[in-house]
């Protein structure tokens, strides 16, 4: 009984929280125009995010420049150098500009 009561109770508070939200956030708002506006929004929001696929690449390659910095040997860190540049593992110069 206590569980019941419980539960009718529960979803009565939910309704009523959705009911206040509903009616505090507008969600038909009408504007003039903003299409102006929203684009130069969004390009500001897409400032703010960090770009994942450089940070993705930079993990990728970091560890593989960090090892062929540690190779001593000439012929060793040559075919190392040629390896990494035919997977396409070392950054060019125009990718880091990017």
């Amino acid at each position: 009984m206590k569980v019941a009561i419980s539960f009718v109770s529960g979803v009565i508070v939910c309704s009523l929280l959705l009911f206040g939200a509903n009616a505090v956030i507008p969600t038909l708002a009408e504007t003039d125009d903003l299409g102006s506006e929203s684009e130069n929004l969004t390009q500001s929001f897409m400032d703010l995010l960090p770009d994942i696929e450089k940070i993705y690449r930079e993990s990728l390659i970091m560890p593989f420049e960090k090892a062929e910095s540690k190779i001593y040997d000439e012929d060793i860190a040559e075919f190392y150098g040629e390896l990494l540049d035919k997977t396409g593992l070392r950054s060019t110069p125009d990718e880091e500009t990017n």
